[in-house]
């Protein structure tokens, strides 16, 4: 199944203006409360987050995400996260990732002029590593499937600048109601040594299919990229962007 031109265009244009903010240095930052002004992305794309353990160099950083109900307009089967590369590698940042896909190193290439391809990392044990809850109070857990991380996979133009995201995807092993407010945390995460305001982008999966797109723990999670055909018959929203400030 490949995207439709409506979603794809929807999808693309989310990203691409939340991209745009990414050159802009926010004005007023409350640091680790999600409180940002003056940022360059739209109030209504704001989503509130909270840094806990978290500072610059910090080694258990749990990263709190959250996605207000009126985000969620559609049952969810995955969030998807993607995260700016200047974050750091995702080895750098995260527990526990065995590479699963295009693990050759630069050395063992024949060509080392010839493109890479995008490494694709498997959590080991996911369900300690990444917490979904949705209701309210975050009351409701879900349990999390193949979570993996993806290198370069999506990357924002705004005319003078490129920046490449890695995309960090959470299949669901039971769907996410419509209407629900969401957290993803992020457990012992490790925070770059410098610091800094990075942009993190919301996207919500919901598949169209009566059996969903997950039947068991280890399946592969929904390729979720504009310029990519996945074969299960999947809608994928952009809901916002996370402005995550760094500090001592």
């Amino acid at each position: 199944m490949s995207f439709s031109k409506t979603l794809r265009n929807r999808l693309i244009a989310g990203l691409a203006a939340a991209g745009c903010a990414i050159a802009a240095t926010p004005a007023i930052t409350a640091a680790q409360s999600g409180l940002t002004i003056f940022s360059g992305v739209d109030r209504p794309n704001l989503l509130n987050y909270v840094v806990q353990h978290g500072g610059r160099n910090a080694r258990n950083a749990r990263y709190r995400l959250r996605i207000p109900a009126n985000k969620v307009e559609s049952t969810v089967a995955q969030v998807s996260i993607y995260i700016p590369d200047y974050f750091g590698e995702p080895q750098q940042r995260f527990r526990n990732l065995e590479c699963v896909e295009n693990c050759e190193s630069n050395e063992e290439r024949p060509n080392r002029n010839e493109e890479r391809p995008n490494r694709v990392f498997a959590f080991q044990n996911p369900n300690r590593l990444i917490n979904v809850r949705h209701g309210r109070n975050y009351s409701n857990s879900v349990q999390v499937g193949n979570a993996q991380i993806e290198e370069n996979c999506y990357r924002s133009w705004d005319g003078s600048r490129e920046t490449f995201f890695h995309c960090l995807r959470v299949p669901l092993l039971e769907p996410v109601p419509a209407r629900r407010p969401i957290e993803v945390s992020l457990e012992r995460v490790r925070n770059p040594w410098f610091g800094g305001t990075f942009y993190f982008h919301a996207l919500l999966v919901t598949c169209l299919d009566e059996g969903g797109c997950f039947t068991g723990a280890g399946d592969e999670p929904v390729n979720d990229t504009p310029e990519f055909a996945d074969f299960r018959r999947a809608t994928v929203d952009y809901v916002g962007t996370w402005i995550v400030s760094i500090t001592d």
